[in-house]
């Protein structure tokens, strides 16, 4: 099978969707013939380094620029006709709209993850599939799809390795336990680091604590509102914001406890490490385990979780039972990769895969009902850009 994967980019290109797409295309990638286009006038390492990348095309936002766009598409497979079009955005999903390319191909949208949709009638594609519980049900139950065009799969990450030690040059305290948060910081997810704050002013009654917090800046002057409140705490807190943090996993080796969102948390459970979530109902972070990860995986492990009663306390209760316990720990790291496998690895990337491609490959929507069910969408997009 032939996929052509597409993802704009107008920026940095570092953001979860590019490292999604990386990692579902290399694995699809062992069973078919792939090629990924990067649309816009950013660049992204994550996508660029990819081995199935093939091109990026800029062209100007117009009808015109759409038909340039359609062009420099028609050449990329040349004599191999393209058996599926998967957009990762709405933005790529608009461009190849407006350019009406390969109008008998089936195109799936990929919803990365976030809230739901604010509006009624989100946008549409021959299926679509969501990394969250909570935008599957969105989707299913909204009059305006049909259920069984939209798919479930959560599964998107590779398991890590470790950095190796020649490459370590930040050290963690042996004295002290130590947690680490990767973020985008300044502007996104700042309830969680400053849940994070909460929760180890509160272990540091009782333990030595100090926390690394990774990430690159969005807002500067946010981020020093931030940065000041940790630097007043009465633990010790670091900040690494410079070119090192594009690749924040890198530092998971510090850890003793990642308190994570999204794909950060998903990381960290590949190595087994302890990690925590926020949520929206709890001043601290919950460990989470497998008694309560079909809880936070519905909301994606965002600021939108919701924690059952009593799951603070008993979350420093377990953090200090894994530091004190060595046989627990063992138990709590063997739950993590466990859950990882289940609900993240790349091992069932291909076959849920495959199962959305020959569905929209045997149900083919014609391209031309797409267009009108996203036409609100497409003028807008063609306005307002």
């Amino acid at each position: 099978m032939n996929i052509l994967f597409v993802i704009t980019c107008e920026g940095k290109g570092a953001g979860g969707h590019y490292n999604s797409l990386n990692q579902v295309s290399l694995e699809m990638g062992k069973d078919h013939q792939v090629k990924i286009v990067l649309l816009g006038k950013g660049s992204s390492p994550v996508v660029v380094g990819n081995p199935f990348f093939d091109r990026q095309i800029v062209t100007e936002h117009s009808l015109l620029g759409f038909k340039s766009l359609k062009n420099s598409l028609e050449n990329i497979f040349q004599d191999d006709a393209v058996d599926v079009i998967h957009c990762f955005d709405t933005g790529s999903l608009n461009r190849v709209l407006w350019s009406n390319f390969l109008p008998k191909t089936p195109i799936i949208l990929n919803k990365c993850g976030g809230k739901n949709p604010l509006r009624s009638n989100y946008q549409h594609a021959n299926a679509i599939v969501t990394f969250s519980q909570e935008n599957q049900q969105w989707f299913q139950k909204n009059r305006h799809y049909t259920s069984n065009t939209i798919f479930l799969i959560p599964n998107r990450v590779r398991k890590l390795n470790l950095l190796p030690d020649e490459e370590r040059k930040e050290k963690a305290s042996k004295e002290k336990v130590t947690f680490v948060r990767i973020s985008r910081l300044g502007g996104a997810y700042e309830t969680t680091l400053r849940q994070t704050y909460n929760l180890l002013d509160q272990l540091s009654r009782k333990i030595q604590v100090e926390l690394f917090v990774i990430g690159k800046i969005q807002d500067k002057d946010r981020f020093n509102v931030l940065k000041v409140e940790g630097l007043n705490q009465n633990y010790t807190v670091q900040f690494i914001t410079d070119e090192r943090a594009f690749k924040g996993s890198d530092f998971l080796y510090l850890a003793d406890f990642v308190v994570g969102t999204g794909r950060s948390f998903m990381e960290a459970t590949s190595l087994g490490i302890p990690t925590l979530t926020p949520a929206q109902n709890t001043k601290t972070p919950i460990l989470v385990t497998k008694a309560n990860v079909k809880n936070f995986l519905s909301t994606n492990f965002s600021e939108r979780n919701i924690a059952s009663e009593g799951s603070e306390v008993m979350t420093q209760e377990d953090i200090y039972k894994i530091i004190n316990e060595v046989t627990y720990k063992e138990k709590v790291q063997e739950d993590t990769l466990e859950f990882f496998e289940e609900f993240f690895g790349t091992s069932k990337i291909v076959e849920k895969y495959n199962e959305v491609y020959e569905f929209a490959i045997r149900e083919r929507l014609k391209r031309r009902n797409v267009i009108i069910k996203n036409i609100t969408y497409l003028i807008k997009y063609l306005i307002l850009g």
